[in-house]
């Protein structure tokens, strides 16, 4: 286990097992966001109820995101340092043509437009499609 696994797990205040060491280290060490299908594939002894609880609790206590791409799947990516202040830190995800990868874009930001009375924002998201600097080469 990493120094930065056992960091992150402390400072959420969650307990730390093997499984979510693993999982939490799979998702730290990948440039890409991943679903749970793809988590599946690199910890194949491990079930898909495990896996979602794990990720649930990871996303309860503010360690990750979900995110809904445009092929329907969600996706997951660690929370950037700013996330710790603002969990619902608004940016944008860069989702691939070509190799269905999908990229937190963290490092920009966005505004909510201003919504008409009576309406109250739950969630929400912003998915630019394209292809990526891997793909493009």
């Amino acid at each position: 286990m990493s120094a930065r696994t056992e960091q992150l797990l402390k400072e959420k205040k969650i307990k730390i097992t093997a499984n979510r060491i693993l999982i939490l280290e799979l998702l730290l060490n990948s440039s890409h966001s991943l679903s749970i299908a793809d988590i599946e594939e690199d910890l194949p002894w491990a079930d898909r109820a495990t896996i979602f609880r794990t990720l649930k609790t990871f996303e309860d206590n503010a360690l990750l995101h979900a995110i809904k791409d445009n092929e329907k799947s969600v996706k997951y990516a660690v929370c950037s340092d700013a996330c710790q202040v603002d969990h619902h830190k608004i940016h944008p995800h860069f989702h691939c043509d070509v190799c269905g990868n999908t990229f937190c874009l963290s490092e920009y930001n966005f505004q909510l437009p201003q919504l008409p009375d009576n309406y109250t924002a739950n969630k929400y998201s912003l998915i630019i499609n394209g292809i990526c600097s891997n793909c493009q080469k």
